[in-house]
C-alpha cells in the first residue's frame, strides 16, 4: 500500500472528527472522504458526458464578442432570478373549494 503523509492541518482536522464523535477510527475518517470525492468524481463526470452529448445533438451556442458571453450568461441569470420570485399559482374559481370566490 501506498504511504500516506498527511499536513499536520488535516491531522488535527481527523483528530477533530474523531473527539467529536463523527467517526470512529481515522480510517473512518479517510474513507468518508474518499466516498465524497468518489460521488463528486462520478457526478463530474455525468455532467461532463451531458455536457458532450448536447453538443453532438447541436445544443450549443456560439459568440462572436466576449461581452456577447457576458449578456447571454446575464440573461440566463435575470431568468432564473424571475423564475425563483415568480408568485405561486393563484387557483382559479373552479380551483377553489366550493366554486366561488
Amino acid at each position: 500500500m501506498t504511504d500516506i503523509h498527511l499536513s499536520d492541518e488535516d491531522c488535527a482536522f481527523i483528530e477533530g472528527q474523531l473527539q467529536m464523535g463523527a467517526y470512529r477510527t481515522a480510517d473512518d475518517v479517510i474513507r468518508a472522504g474518499l466516498q465524497v470525492l468518489r460521488e463528486e468524481d462520478e457526478e463530474l463526470r455525468r455532467l461532463i458526458k451531458i455536457g458532450e452529448d448536447g453538443i453532438e445533438a447541436g445544443r450549443y451556442v456560439t459568440f462572436e464578442k466576449v461581452g456577447d458571453l457576458k449578456k447571454h450568461i446575464l440573461a440566463l441569470a435575470r431568468k432564473r432570478q424571475d423564475a425563483r420570485s415568480a408568485p405561486e399559482h393563484e387557483p382559479s374559481r373552479t380551483e377553489r373549494p366550493g366554486g366561488r370566490l
